[in-house]
């Protein structure tokens, strides 16, 4: 539970940052899920990675909005909020956009092919990127051609789950590490880049709403 009374000069600013925050998040869970559903994209490194760049930078934003702001000039924060707002939600649309192309939920199996379930009956999935027909790699994109006529309809995706020489469901087989790599990385920027644009948009909205607030 946030206590504005604990932040100082900036406790009006939080108080009414709280209140959007609660708004936006409401939406922002139902469209894209909670961020720690991301952290997969990081790799090997720490989860943290996925929103510390956005969060180092927005503390700087904020910082710099805070000593700047005033009732002579709030105007144009209005536009930058706006210009923020609009362009987050640009963004929110393209990462949904490439997530539905190169994401793929693979259910997790146990020994006798039934799938896993987590703590609370959830079925459960692994995470994994995948790339586009047209950048398979040329081995994988012959035996595609090859299944397809011999399977007509068959999908990438189907394909792909029963394609490898030590496993199936592996991205490697059919791409190369790096471009893989890319497609994850430009997925975590987007995300950062959401997760940034989201927290200034609500700082400014709340900054101005405390600044035209008070009497002069």
């Amino acid at each position: 539970m946030i206590d504005p009374s604990e932040y100082g000069p900036f406790s009006d600013t939080v108080g009414i940052a709280g209140a959007l925050v609660a708004t936006f998040s409401v939406l922002l869970l139902k469209m894209l899920g909670s961020i720690k559903r991301w952290t997969w994209l990081a790799g090997e490194s720490p989860p943290f990675v996925v929103t510390a760049g956005a969060r180092v930078l927005a503390i700087a934003l904020m910082a710099a909005a805070f000593v700047t702001i005033q009732k002579s000039n709030y105007i144009w924060f209005i536009v930058a909020a706006v210009v923020f707002g609009l362009t987050g939600f640009a963004l929110i649309a393209l990462f949904d956009r490439q997530r539905r192309r190169h994401v793929l939920s693979i259910p997790l199996v146990g020994k006798h092919g039934k799938q896993l379930v987590d703590s609370k009956g959830h079925p459960r999935y692994r995470q994994v990127v995948i790339g586009s027909e047209s950048d398979m790699n040329t081995q994988a994109k012959s035996d595609f051609t090859a299944a397809r006529k011999k399977s007509g309809g068959l999908s990438l995706v189907q394909f792909m789950s029963g394609y490898g020489s030590t496993q199936v469901n592996d991205p490697a087989a059919l791409w190369d590490h790096n471009y893989l790599a890319d497609i994850g990385n430009r997925l975590t920027v987007m995300l950062m880049s959401v997760v940034l644009l989201a927290v200034m948009t609500l700082f400014l909205a709340a900054s101005i709403i405390d600044v035209t607030g008070h009497a002069p």
